[in-house]
This record gives structure tokens, sequence and C-alpha cells, in this order.
């Protein structure tokens, strides 16, 4: 697949994983502001951010030459969920998830006048995003970037740590799942 076959892909798949986890902050500024376009303003803003993740992924994939995204072995697989892992226990990490689980904060710090400062809003929100779940997103490739199956599976994560009332509990399990499966996935 070419690169911007992939990059297609890509933002489809960020936009069905990770937009619903923003729902909460696009809500909180559409009452705020009652702009349906600076709420699409904000929305690819944040989608921008995964955009450019997708194309790091890319040119890291090009630089090993084409495993990264291609089929590869057991070994990639459970660094990949090992490295996951591990990120999931950095204090930014969990700095990260803080932020993202309070988007009225984010709306009292971080507010924008006009569409150009909505795409701005966007875009922090999702740098903020991309620091909580980039560690999903390693296990993901090590997974199966393209697998619907395993989209969801870390779609549905994703939303636990960021929306539910579990959030934070389930950052700290997440981690244990996803080290346990590396050593599976080795053997």
């Amino acid at each position: 697949m070419g690169g911007a076959g992939f990059l297609g892909i890509w933002t489809a798949m960020m936009a069905a994983m990770m937009l619903p986890s923003t729902v909460p902050l696009l809500r909180l500024d559409h009452v705020a502001a009652r702009s349906y376009a600076r709420s699409a303003a904000i929305a690819s803003g944040y989608l921008a951010v995964w955009i450019g993740f997708g194309c790091v992924v890319l040119l890291v994939d090009m630089l090993v030459d084409d495993r990264l995204l291609g089929m590869h072995g057991r070994r990639l697989t459970a660094a990949l969920l090992a490295v996951a892992a591990l990120y999931e226990l950095l204090p930014l990490k969990r700095r990260c998830l803080v932020r993202c689980r309070a988007p009225l904060g984010r709306m009292l710090v971080g507010w924008r006048d006009g569409l150009a400062g909505a795409a701005r809003m966007g875009v922090a929100n999702g740098l903020w995003c991309a620091g909580c779940c980039v560690g999903l997103m390693a296990a993901l490739l090590g997974l199966g970037v393209m697998s619907i199956g395993w989209m969801a599976v870390v779609g549905v994560a994703i939303f636990a740590e960021k929306v539910t009332p579990i959030g934070i509990a389930a950052s700290s399990v997440i981690p244990a799942a996803r080290t346990v499966a590396a050593v599976v996935w080795a053997l």
C-alpha cells in the first residue's frame, strides 16, 4: 500500500477510534460558542495531529524497510507490546491522561477565539491525546494496524481511559494485560 493509501485509511481509523473520546470537549465548546463550524475546526485540528502521527509511522516504516506496517514476526510484535506497556507506566502518560479526562479545564485554560483559535485548541487537545494514547498506538502497530478487531479493542480501551469513571483504574490494568500479551506473543 502506498503512503497516500495508508494515510487515508489511518485518518479514517483515527477518526473512528479517537473522536468519540473527544466528544465531551466538543460538546462543551459547542455549548459555549454555539457554532458547528467551531466544533468542526476543533475536530480538524485534533485529526491533524493524528495525521501527523501517521506520517511519522509511515516514515519509520520506510526507514525499516516496510517491516513496521507489513507482516512482521513475533519478536517485533512482542517488543512493541512491551514498549507500549512500559510507556503506560510513565508519569508522562498519567499527566496526559489527567489532561484528557478534564475537558472543562482545557476549555478554561486553553480557550482561543475564532475558527483559527478553535483549530489551535484542537491541535493542543490532539497533542495531549497523542501523549495519552501513544502506547496504545504502538501496541496496535504490533497487533495489526489495519485489523478492525484490534482497532475496536484499542478504541474501547481509549474510550474507557479517557471518558468513563473507571479511566484511571483502567490505565493501571491495561499495561499489565499488555505485558502478559507480550510474553505470550514472544513464546
